[in-house]
Formats: C-alpha cells, sequence, structure tokens
C-alpha cells in the first residue's frame, strides 16, 4: 500500500488542495447574488458547477497508473512475486481511500466555510412570512436545524459516488488501451446517463441526482433519489467487466 501511495500521492495531494481552495472561494462569494435565508446555502451554490464535473476529479488523479504499469508490462513482473488479484485489489482500495478524499475533503471544509468563515446571511425576508415557509429542500429538518451534520452526511456520500465512479475508470484501466478513453470515460458516461434519463423525464434517478439532490425540486426528489443512480451505475460496471473478459476476452497482463 505505501508503495502504490507513492505513486499517485502528488497528483492527488494536488487535487484536493486546488479543489479544496476553489470550492472554498466560490462558496463565499458566488452566494452575494442570491437572496438566501441559510448559510448552507451558499454552499450548495458555490459547489453546483462541479456536480457534473466530479468524474473528473476522481478519474484522472489515479486511473492513469495502471494503464502505464499494462502498457510497460509492469505487471508481468508482479505476477510472479503476487497474485493479480491481490496485486489489484491493493491498488483499489488505495484508490478508493483516495478518491473518497478528493470528494469528501474540499465539499465539507467548504461547507465549514460557509457556515463559520463567511459573513452570516441575514434572511431576505423573516422566517414567519409566506415565502419562508414555502422553503423546499431535501432533509429540510436537518439542513436548517443541524447544518453541519447535514453537510457531513452529504459529504460522506458524495465521497461514497466518487469511489463507484473512480471503480469505473478503474475497470477501464484494466481493458482499454486508450488513455483518452480511460480518463474521460466515467464523466461522458455520467454526461450520456443524465442525458438520457432527461429525456425519458426521469430526472430524480439521475447519478448527477444522486451527487447533487438540489439539482432538482425539493418536491421531486425521493430517497430512491439517491440510491437509483448508483445501482444503474453499478451494473454497468458489471457489465463492462463480463464483456470485457467473457465476449472480448481481453488480458489484464499481456505478455
Amino acid at each position: 500500500m505505501k508503495i502504490e501511495w507513492r505513486k499517485v500521492r502528488i497528483p492527488v495531494f494536488l487535487t484536493i488542495a486546488l479543489l479544496s481552495t476553489v470550492t472554498c472561494i466560490l462558496t463565499c462569494t458566488l452566494y452575494k447574488g442570491y437572496a438566501l435565508n441559510y448559510d448552507l446555502e451558499a454552499w450548495e451554490i458555490g459547489t453546483e458547477i462541479f456536480g457534473m464535473l466530479y468524474p473528473l476529479f476522481v478519474v484522472i488523479p489515479l486511473c492513469w497508473n495502471l494503464y502505464y504499469e499494462r502498457k510497460n508490462h509492469f505487471l508481468n513482473y508482479v505476477i510472479p512475486r503476487v497474485s493479480i488479484g491481490r496485486y489489484l485489489m491493493s491498488k483499489w482500495t488505495l484508490h478508493a481511500v483516495s478518491a473518497f478524499c478528493i470528494i469528501f475533503i474540499p465539499w465539507f471544509l467548504s461547507a465549514v466555510f460557509a457556515l463559520y468563515v463567511k459573513a452570516p446571511i441575514e434572511p431576505t425576508s423573516p422566517v414567519i412570512t409566506e415565502e419562508a415557509t414555502n422553503f423546499s429542500h431535501v432533509f429540510q429538518n436537518v439542513f436548517t436545524t443541524v447544518p453541519l451534520l447535514y453537510a457531513l452526511l452529504l459529504s460522506v456520500w458524495k465521497g461514497f459516488l466518487g469511489v463507484l465512479v473512480m471503480t469505473l475508470g478503474f475497470v477501464l484501466s484494466l481493458y482499454v488501451k486508450n488513455i483518452f478513453i480511460i480518463l474521460t470515460g466515467p464523466f461522458i458516461y455520467a454526461v450520456l446517463e443524465n442525458f438520457a434519463l432527461a429525456i425519458l423525464r426521469l430526472e430524480q434517478y439521475r447519478l448527477v441526482t444522486a451527487f447533487e439532490p438540489t439539482s432538482i425540486a425539493g418536491n421531486a426528489f425521493s430517497v430512491s433519489s439517491f440510491f437509483v443512480g448508483p445501482a444503474i451505475l453499478l451494473l454497468f460496471i458489471l457489465g463492462s467487466m463480463v464483456y470485457f473478459t467473457k465476449v472480448k476476452k481481453i488480458p489484464i497482463a499481456e505478455v
């Protein structure tokens, strides 16, 4: 694990640092053009732009590594020393932890900035007015009363989605020889899935909706919206593995 960490630590650290800086700055600035009632709304506005881009953040810093190990036949030197399954599991575990941190740290840190660093939001209208009482949000009670807990739980969930998306890139790096497809494939999948479900008027089941619940109206979101998109992606990952191994019969390590 230490050896694997040394291979990817620089791009992982750079991605976390850059993404944390950008999300915190946007969280503390973009909200000023909006009429808001709660501090955590600034966090949602500042990070909303990354709802479709996050597949790039968890794939590009990590999945290049296995591609080059296959390309230069490094795996052929690994197999005599350790089983390929154990080696790949160790690599995936390290990549999964890294992908989780790449998403969790910037998102939760920017939420902390929204709650405790930027200037407090002065509600545009008193809570007793009709405009304020019509406020609708996913898990509204937690969002309004314990916003830090809401941000923590949602950031953890986003981190797990990052791991799932990275896994698609990891699978592609096992079989595909085109580095461009490996690094952009998960992002392209997210775009096409988003488009297809929007055409079918199933926006509440998109992967981007599971990642960013505020991308649709609060009354259209349900608990199943958290799980349908990830489940479809998981089936796609499993189907891709079956296709590459059973249909195309592509070996992971080529002699």
